[in-house]
């Protein structure tokens, strides 16, 4: 539980249907601009559709929440790497993430400095044999310390959601080797990166949290406040109860 004494990332869930859309993709579509309804319908799997919907209407109806702005007047642009920001209004701009993945979206925000947010379905085809190609050599010894093959794709992908919500905190996507930078402390809520790369610099100002948004998935948010703040809090909520 989140102590009053210490500032928070908020982190929103919300269940995006595999198939035919529900009503939770159906009221987050009333938000959406032409545009990104048009930028939906140009993805042919439904699940990719329906996290498309899911994911836009969470970030309007999120940044206006406990305001008087309407959803559909958030004006959204991204930087050059593709990371999203708000344009206008002024008062509903704050640091903002989104991920997604195959019945599962997640949206995380924090007042200040710079967040990033990956989550992934346990279950979902993947090559554990990347780690070799993209982790740093300690990070896949952890992966591969795993015997079981279930450990070991869960321990991969807790090394991918922490580097993807690293370099999207940070706004350089996959253009950052994955290598450059390695995670310490693995098996830990709050695990601690360090740098490889001697061009790269961690002012200390980065915290990390590894969590279960639901069962069958793994997540992680990296946080980087402008403050120095030494520790947050995560209070994960329900995005469906706000319909």
């Amino acid at each position: 539980m989140a102590s009053r004494s210490r500032p928070l990332v908020e982190i929103w869930a919300a269940e995006a249907s595999a198939s035919e859309p529900g009503a939770l993709e159906h009221r987050c579509r009333q938000w959406l601009t032409p545009e990104e309804w048009e930028g939906a319908l140009r993805l042919r799997q439904p699940s990719s559709r329906n996290q498309h919907v899911v994911g836009r209407g969470m970030v309007r109806k999120l940044l206006t929440l406990r305001t008087d702005f309407d959803p559909k007047e958030v004006v959204l642009d991204r930087a050059e790497k593709g990371k999203p920001f708000v344009v206008a209004p002024e008062a509903v701009n704050r640091p903002f993430n989104v991920s997604h993945t195959e019945g599962m979206v997640l949206f995380a925000a924090v007042d200040r400095g710079a967040i990033g947010v990956d989550v992934e379905r346990l279950s979902r085809k993947t090559d554990v044999g990347l780690a070799e190609r993209y982790f740093a050599p300690a990070e896949v010894d952890y992966v591969f310390s795993a015997r079981d093959p279930e450990q070991r794709m869960e321990a991969f992908l807790r090394v991918w959601t922490l580097k993807e919500a690293f370099i999207k905190a940070i706004g350089t996507g996959l253009t950052m080797p994955l290598g450059d930078f390695a995670f310490e402390q693995l098996d830990a809520v709050r695990p601690s990166v360090r740098m490889l790369n001697p061009n790269l610099t961690n002012d200390g100002n980065w915290q990390f949290i590894s969590f279960v948004p639901n069962p069958g998935y793994i997540a992680a948010v990296a946080i980087r406040d402008s403050a120095g703040e030494c520790h947050r809090d995560l209070r994960l909520q329900r995005f469906e109860t706000l319909l």
